[in-house]
Order: structure tokens, then sequence, then C-alpha cells
């Protein structure tokens, strides 16, 4: 798995982030959304950076030397769980922010938590497979910023359609054949 691969499987997460940016800015006015959505951001980035961190210093200290010869098979089943679970995601509500919900801190701590649980297993098979750490979190930080911005920008309170489902569920997609690649190649 190359640094392309790595970015497009962050590309693909992130849209979790995007999808929820997207739902919140839907429910806030401009003013309140343009700082939210930096601030929201920041969260994200960083919960983001912090788990895959634990992932992949978990697999290094535990597991580092029993799932050598499987490092294949073990992103297989990572990437493929991830590409199903998002694109049942499509079919089912997910987190937004309403404007009266912008200093909500425990609120915006539990959200960026669960959006970040996958970056733990990406963690784990990035280490798994003998990547360095330094160039996959400084990607995964730019991207997810860049992607929650996003999301912001393309709700509004006019918006009647979700946008980013249809992205959400190209990512999980997308993450299921580089799984079934992983495999062939």
């Amino acid at each position: 798995m190359g640094l392309i691969a790595v970015v497009i499987i962050f590309i693909c997460l992130c849209t979790d982030h995007m999808v929820t940016a997207n739902m919140s800015a839907m429910n806030m006015d401009i003013k309140t959304k343009s700082v939210f959505s930096i601030k929201a951001a920041f969260y994200f980035a960083g919960f983001n950076a912090v788990v895959f961190t634990i992932g992949y210093l978990f697999s290094m200290v535990f597991f580092r030397g029993y799932f050598v010869n499987a490092n294949n098979w073990i992103a297989f089943a990572f990437l493929l769980l991830l590409g199903i679970k998002y694109m049942l995601e499509t079919i089912e509500k997910s987190p937004s922010f309403k404007e009266n919900e912008v200093d909500d801190s425990k609120k915006m701590v539990r959200v960026s938590a669960l959006a970040a649980a996958p970056f733990f297993l990406v963690g784990y098979a990035i280490e798994i497979m003998n990547k360095g750490w330094f160039p996959q979190v400084l990607f995964l930080l730019v991207i997810t910023f860049a992607m929650t911005v996003f999301g912001f920008h393309l709700g509004t309170k006019t918006s009647k359609d979700i946008k980013s489902k249809k992205a959400e569920f190209v990512a999980g997609l997308i993450l299921v054949i580089m799984a079934i690649r992983m495999i062939i190649l």
C-alpha cells in the first residue's frame, strides 16, 4: 500500500466528517457556520490524529511480530468492513449540530471521538505494513481539516438535499474496491 492509497483511504474516511459538517451547516446561519466550521475542523483533525496514533502505537507495541505474514489480509478485512460501514451509513441519519449546540463541548468531543474510531484500525494496519507515521498523520490532519470545511461549505439553510451522502456511499465503494485490490495484487 503506497502513499497514494493511504491518501485515498483518508479521503474516503473523512467523508464522514464532511457529512456531519454538511448536515450541521443546514441548521446554522452563515456567521455561526463560518466560525463553527473552523472549530469543528480542528476537533475532527485532532481526534483523528490522536486515534490514528493510538492505533499505530498499539500495533507497534503489542502485535508487531505476530501478524507480519498476514498484513495484507488484515488490511483487507479492515478496509472491507469500513467500506461496508460507510455504504450502510448512507441510509441512516448522521450526527449534526444545531445553532444552539455550537458551544456544547461534550457533544463535540463525543461526535469527534465516534467519527475518529475507524482511524484506529487504519493506524493499526499502516503500522503492520511498515509505513511511517509522520507523513501519514500530516496528510490525515490536512485532509480532515479540508473535508470538514468543504462539508460546511456545501450546506446552507435552504439546502433540501444532503449532497455529501452520495459521496459517503462512493467512499464506501472505493474502500471495498481497495480491499479487494489488497488481496488480488
